[in-house]
């Protein structure tokens, strides 16, 4: 039997500049380090629940509050604040009860491409996942026509396809050879220049 897929994710990168974050310093600015315990401890849930979102239910403020030490009310205020300086979408909150955002989602996508865990289309904030979506949706209703139009000559076909793939082949390999001369070349125009400067 065959085990069920970790919605969650073991890990999330958390950027080196995340002190720099205009959004961060207003946070940490306004509540000091409650504000950045609070805004991690909902990152790790977030991450770590369901990979790209946290369900903000009744109890949500409470758990995060009993997590970090801190009132269930002023949890409540800081999560308030940080909606309102867009560290989480507004809409999102408001509509589905969800805690998430285009970063959180971005990091998500980023981390769990070879999974089979996708973002779900009512949560999705990602531009390029909906546009994937929409061309998978219209390349679908397409095939039933275009398997109607497939003619009945497969091994000529087949012979096309197979030139075209060695074209492409032999295409690539020309263009990996030139971009290593290319680098050689600049490698060696850099030695040249590093010498001259020590003369």
């Amino acid at each position: 039997m065959a085990r069920p897929l970790k919605k969650g994710l073991s890990y999330f990168p958390l950027d080196t500049q995340f002190w720099c974050d205009r959004k961060t310093q207003r946070l940490k600015q306004r509540y000091g380090c409650d504000g950045i315990c609070v805004y991690l401890s909902i990152l790790c849930e977030i991450y770590g629940r369901n990979g790209y979102y946290a369900d903000f239910d009744s109890d949500f403020c409470f758990d995060i509050g009993f997590t970090v030490g801190l009132d269930e009310r002023r949890v409540r205020e800081i999560v308030d604040f940080c909606v309102h300086i867009r560290l989480f979408d507004g809409t999102m909150l408001k509509q589905q009860r969800i805690l998430t955002s285009v970063g959180i989602q971005s990091r998500f996508e980023e981390i769990s491409k070879r999974t089979m865990i996708r973002i779900e289309p009512a949560y999705c904030l990602l531009e390029s996942a909906k546009v994937s979506d929409a061309k998978k949706r219209v390349t679908e209703t397409k095939t039933p026509v275009s398997a109607a139009k497939t003619p009945p000559n497969r091994n000529k076909n087949r012979n096309t396809n197979q030139k075209q793939i060695l074209q492409a082949d032999e295409e690539n390999q020309s263009d990996m050879e030139q971009g290593a001369a290319a680098r050689q070349a600049e490698l060696i125009r850099m030695a040249a220049e590093a010498t001259a400067g020590c003369r």
